[in-house]
């Protein structure tokens, strides 16, 4: 296939499965509070496949450009989680990067059955460009650093009296995920990850 057409296929496949990648992640987010007893999301129509819902559209434009975007986030309330607010956000938040694993899995299995491990199509070339987005929204999201999920994560299984002390320090963390992101530094983290989830869904 011609180098024009395999990128292309890239930026379609990047476009496509980011979108797809931040509906079903942030949708989980939104059905996973409202099953905890969380009607926030629900009331402001965020329990919805519709990408109009969760996609933000300059996130979207970076996400193709430059490889880096974000959806709109899901409001939730821990106080609906009552007596265990540590643990029903923790869930909440663990519910989004789950599905962008799943999502990569089941795209992992298709580039796999049509491709035999090359991709040589345009079709081919797609579905390895949104496996990929995939699988780096959930590596990426589980990084514990605020605004992420990886925080309330990690937040989620700390003892409840060190948990509320780090939490004090959220906007210094998010200055250090942007400063983590500047230099590069979280795919030296990640990489080994990133890797490990290629071989074993999609090499």
């Amino acid at each position: 296939m011609l180098a024009g057409a395999s990128s292309i296929a890239e930026i379609v496949g990047w476009g496509l499965g980011f979108l797809l990648g931040v509906t079903i992640h942030e949708f989980a987010h939104a059905w996973t509070a409202y099953r905890l007893g969380d009607t926030l999301a629900y009331y402001q129509g965020r329990v919805t496949l519709d990408p109009r819902s969760h996609i933000d559209p300059i996130g979207l434009i970076l996400a193709v450009i430059v490889g880096f975007g974000w959806g709109r986030p899901v409001p939730v309330n821990p106080n609906a989680f009552y007596p265990n607010e540590q643990r029903g956000l923790m869930i909440v938040s663990l519910a989004g990067p789950l599905t962008n694993l799943a999502l990569a899995s089941v795209i992992g299995a298709l580039y796999r059955i049509i491709s035999g491990g090359v991709a040589d199509s345009f079709i081919e070339n797609v579905l390895f460009a949104g496996f990929a987005i995939n699988v780096i929204l959930f590596v990426f999201n589980l990084i514990p650093l605020s605004p992420l999920d990886g925080w309330k994560i990690m937040l989620g299984l700390l003892p409840r009296e060190q948990s509320a002390q780090i939490a004090r320090y959220e906007r210094e963390s998010f200055l250090v995920l942007i400063l983590v992101v500047i230099v590069g530094t979280h795919w030296i983290l990640l990489g080994p990850l990133v890797r490990f989830l290629f071989d074993a869904l999609i090499l």
